[in-house]
């Protein structure tokens, strides 16, 4: 009789490699230095402009950022200059679940952008709404079962960070991991294969990072570690529940590293004569040939007559304002220091050749020093505090895996992305890898 076999894959959002490697070399953290001594592990890279939900939807649907289209969390053309949150009805392939290669697997999914609002399926969701809302499961009764067993999950937006205190704000971030973990493990038990997302490292990072450049003597007091330790725990948790069926596997879609300084790229393109505000300091649409994507893009859109209300520039001029505008950043300086902001300008269908590649900004912009980055759309920006930040993602992150399909202490030299995720999943529950998923087993 063949032995039904299991995954659990834990995403440890925002993982750095380099903390990971002298953190557990120093013996700080159990778990994740299992994964690595018991099973296997290897560099995991992002695709494009390292940000979750280019990572994310590609784990959910097999496919890469080109494309499914999901380049941020906001829609980056809208013809309102106003980007909306992606939802289901902006996604171009099935979630995993939904996906024939999976049927009469049981799915539990906790915390993963791109999942809501719940659509009905014979498993578990609890998703990741951008606003609150009461109605975030699946089914309904979802949460009440988990609440009855001490279980209460919260969402990332319930847990917005408007400058209040650290001794206030980490607390509920790390919780926040520690109940998704617990969430995790108690739908393992009627599930297949569980995919639970924490998020506490990278909001961590996003927010604390300068703790630890306070020096080596001060890390083990800093809000990251606190998170890595967090996450820590529930892989240990994870592993402690998996038996000789059971597969875990942990990565993460970023890395992560310092940040000095958000720099708007509106106001570089003002000076070199693609963009003109008015006196409130407003993008006057109707006279810009050109403004900043939504953040975390590192975009840049052409204000096309036909694709804006206030479109300036003709289809016929499109490569052409493109071209110069490339050249124009290029010469732009970082006047911090007095070294130029971009290594590269990339047109979309370079850095995103796919099916979705229209719904990439139309230029891409590589920083030559990641420490000054592009502050993107200026509203969601100023939403989220963006400028307040000290850390954001890097491309280069991690994967490990135990269980039985994986050689202990095994170091893969290959660089894996996330749509390599999926891939292993389809192998290690004994499923052929559909032939339009870009990934390949880890395993």
């Amino acid at each position: 009789m063949t032995i039904r076999q299991r995954v659990v894959v834990v995403i440890t959002e925002g993982a750095a490699p380099e903390l990971l490697d002298r953190w557990c070399a120093q013996g700080l953290l159990p778990g994740f230095a299992a994964l690595r001594s018991q099973g296997a592990s290897g560099p995991l890279h992002a695709e494009g402009t390292p940000y979750e939900p280019p990572g994310l939807l590609s784990v959910l649907t097999g496919r890469r950022a080109a494309d499914h289209g999901f380049y941020s969390y906001w829609t980056c053309h809208d013809p309102e200059y106003a980007p909306q949150v992606l939802t289901p009805e902006h996604r171009r392939h099935p979630l995993l679940w939904q996906h024939e290669v999976f049927h009469g697997v049981r799915f539990a999914s906790i915390g993963l952008f791109g999942t809501h609002p719940p659509e009905p399926f014979d498993g578990s969701l609890i998703t990741y709404p951008m606003y609150a809302t009461l109605h975030a499961c699946h089914p309904r009764s979802l949460q009440r079962t988990l609440a009855q067993k001490g279980i209460r999950p919260v969402h990332d937006v319930s847990i917005f960070w408007t400058g209040q205190d650290r001794d206030e704000l980490l607390p509920s971030l790390l919780e926040a991991d520690v109940q998704r973990g617990r969430a995790a493990l108690a739908l393992l038990e009627e599930s297949d294969v569980v995919l639970v997302n924490l998020t506490s490292i990278d909001r961590c990072s996003h927010i604390y990072w300068q703790e630890l450049e306070h020096g080596p003597e001060h890390e083990r007091d800093s809000a990251v570690f606190a998170a890595y330790r967090t996450c820590d725990q529930v892989i240990q948790d994870a592993l402690r529940a998996a038996d000789d069926r059971t597969s875990v596997v942990a990565f993460s879609e970023i890395g992560f590293g310092p940040l000095r300084n958000y720099c708007s790229i509106n106001d570089e393109m003002e000076q070199a004569g693609f963009l003109t505000t008015a006196e409130d300091g407003r993008v006057e649409w109707a006279r810009s040939a050109a403004f900043e994507a939504v953040q975390g893009t590192h975009g840049v859109n052409i204000n096309l007559r036909d694709r804006y209300k206030h479109g300036l520039v003709p289809e016929r001029d499109y490569e052409k304002v493109r071209t110069d505008l490339a050249a124009a950043l290029l010469e732009r300086r970082n006047p911090r220091t007095g070294r130029p902001f971009f290594e590269a300008v990339r047109r979309r269908e370079e850095v995103y050749p796919g099916e979705a590649t229209v719904h990439a900004p139309d230029l891409v912009l590589e920083p030559a020093d990641w420490r000054y980055l592009p502050l993107g759309d200026p509203h969601w920006a100023s939403h989220v505090h963006r400028d307040w930040q000290s850390g954001w993602h890097r491309r280069e992150s991690y994967w490990s895996a135990v269980g039985p399909h994986f050689t202990g202490g095994t170091r893969q030299t290959r660089t894996a992305a996330p749509v390599d995720i999926p891939a292993t999943v389809c192998a290690l529950l004994g499923r052929d890898v559909p032939a339009d998923w870009d990934g390949v087993p880890l395993s």
